[in-house]
């Protein structure tokens, strides 16, 4: 077991992936999170391949239900989570047309 466990969101792809191979490759066991989870299962495939300690957890982190259920998955598997990487992000009125 690695000495520290990470949760990076946003992880399916991009910086977030990247970051949790980073951490992998350092020995960090790595919850690797993702609101979709064909995606993120497919990112956890990819990185399991190359033997890295990483692991999918599903969380939405613009739904505080997803978020709570997340916590709980952590505290219950885990007991304990030591790097919080919070990677998602979410845009806000984005397309709104300001007068």
């Amino acid at each position: 077991m690695a000495d520290s466990l990470a949760l990076v969101t946003g992880a399916n792809k991009g910086i977030g992936k990247e970051i949790s191979r980073q951490l992998a490759a350092k020995g960090v066991f790595v919850l690797m999170g993702a609101r979709d989870r064909e995606r993120g299962e497919k990112a956890v495939t990819d990185l399991q391949a190359r033997g890295l300690p990483v692991e999918f957890i599903q969380i939405d982190v613009t739904s505080q239900t997803s978020v709570d259920h997340a916590a709980a998955e952590v505290e219950h598997l885990h007991g304990r989570l030591d790097i919080l990487v919070n990677n998602a992000g979410i845009a806000l009125d984005w397309f709104q047309v300001r007068n």
